[in-house]
C-alpha cells in the first residue's frame, strides 16, 4: 500500500512540474515565436510597400 502510495504522489508530482514547465516556457516562447514570424511575413511587407 505505501509503495503505490509513493508512485502515485510521484507521478502526480512529474505531472505538476510539466504543467509548470509547459505553461511558465513553452507557450509564451511559441507565441513571441508566433508573432515574431507574424510580424516578418505580414506587417513589414506591407509597412514598406
Amino acid at each position: 500500500m505505501r509503495v503505490t502510495r509513493v508512485k502515485k504522489y510521484k507521478k502526480l508530482r512529474y505531472k505538476r512540474y510539466r504543467n509548470y514547465i509547459l505553461y511558465w516556457l513553452v507557450l509564451p516562447s511559441t507565441s513571441v515565436l508566433i508573432g515574431y514570424i507574424l510580424t516578418t511575413l505580414v506587417i513589414l511587407p506591407t509597412m514598406t510597400k
